[in-house]
């Protein structure tokens, strides 16, 4: 019975499978080894070809290398750019929201990230935190946030304190709210 024939790899005349040189079958078990494992990592060797070959390809991984680390420096202190204050200033809604988008995902979707490499945990989720501020104010229409403190209710002043008031504040508008107070307390005793 014949074995059906195959072509050798280098050449081109057809044989039978009783005749193949020793090294053949050693070369496809080289071969489908190699295959397996090109498959399993998607990425190929660099082939063996020379010393000088060899130096050459290291050499410019080396390069590559460095440049990808001065690049990663650069986005790195560009991302550092960002600041509170900065923030704080932008007028831009739809800025502000993409922003906001990209911290977020940095400190709690993809963690991993360059950007999220950039700040340190505490500064990335202050700077979150600042951008939500802020397009939450101007999406109600300000671009300053209300001053610091309690509401200003004359009503809830005792008459001492009110009294004091009336004669020491700086702002005329204020006292005349507080003169208006105590003339109507006058009023309903």
């Amino acid at each position: 019975m014949s074995l059906p024939k195959h072509r050798h790899h280098n050449q081109f005349e057809l044989f039978d499978r009783a005749e193949v040189p020793a090294h053949i079958p050693r070369m496809e078990a080289f071969a489908a080894t190699a295959r397996r494992s090109e498959a399993r990592t998607s990425r190929k060797p660099v082939a063996w070809v020379s010393m000088a070959t060899w130096a050459r390809t290291l050499g410019r991984f080396e390069a590559v290398m460095q440049s990808a680390a001065e690049h990663h420096r650069r986005y790195d202190e560009t991302a550092r750019t960002l600041t509170v204050e900065r923030i704080r200033e932008c007028r831009h809604l739809d800025d502000l929201e993409r922003v906001e988008a990209m911290l977020t995902r940095a400190r709690y979707q993809d963690i991993c990230s360059r950007l999220a490499r950039a700040w340190p945990r505490r500064e990335l989720g202050a700077l979150i935190v600042e951008a939500r501020n802020r397009i939450q104010l101007l999406r109600m229409g300000r671009t300053e946030p209300k001053p610091k403190g309690p509401r200003f209710d004359p009503t809830r002043i005792p008459d001492g304190k009110l009294d004091a008031l009336i004669q020491r504040h700086p702002d005329l508008a204020v006292v005349e709210l507080l003169r208006a107070e105590r003339q109507r307390r006058a009023e309903l005793a």
